[in-house]
Parts: structure tokens; C-alpha cells; sequence
């Protein structure tokens, strides 16, 4: 399961560096994924993709997401760029996958 181009919204973030770091996010058909994009210490920078976790519709709110993450419970199924998102104008609320 890959994200497809098109409007994603920020239901919430932790962390923000110029971009969110991590973050839940919905399509427009209320799927959910969290994408992580951690700091890198050998690199002294932040990584160049989001690493996507896939979020099961029985799991609640965010602190919940971010629990079951934080303990490795969410599936990797890939990454994206960062640059492939465009995000809009305040960089918390939505972006664009092109």
C-alpha cells in the first residue's frame, strides 16, 4: 500500500523542523498513516524521506497512534520523498503529494 498523488490532511504532528517530522495524516477516504521523517545523527540532519506506517481504523486518536508507533506497532509499508510534498502555506494543516 503506497500513498497516491492527490490532498492529504494533518490530523496532528509532533515535532516540527521547517516541516512537521511526524505526522497523522487522512486522505479523502479517512484512511490514516503516520509519516516519520527522524533526525539523523550521522548525518546531522534531518532524514530525506518520511518512512509511511500504515494506522488501523480501530485505533482512536493520535496519543494512541503515537503510542503504538513509539512502540513499533505500526507496519513500514515504504517511504516518500520529502520533497515530493507540498505542503500549504502554514505547514501544519495539509499538503499535496505530487
Amino acid at each position: 500500500m503506497v500513498l497516491l498523488p492527490g490532498q492529504y490532511r494533518i490530523l496532528a504532528y509532533r515535532g516540527f523542523h521547517d516541516l512537521p517530522r511526524m505526522m497523522l495524516v487522512t486522505d479523502s477516504a479517512s484512511k490514516r498513516w503516520v509519516l516519520d521523517c527522524p533526525f539523523e545523527d550521522e548525518r546531522d540532519d534531518y532524514a530525506p524521506v518520511y518512512r509511511i506506517h500504515a494506522v488501523d481504523t480501530d485505533i482512536a486518536g493520535p496519543s494512541e497512534v503515537w503510542e503504538r508507533h513509539t512502540l513499533g506497532l505500526l507496519p513500514d509499508i515504504g517511504a516518500l520523498s520529502v520533497n515530493s510534498l507540498q505542503f500549504d502555506e502554514t505547514r501544519r494543516a495539509s499538503f499535496i503529494l505530487m
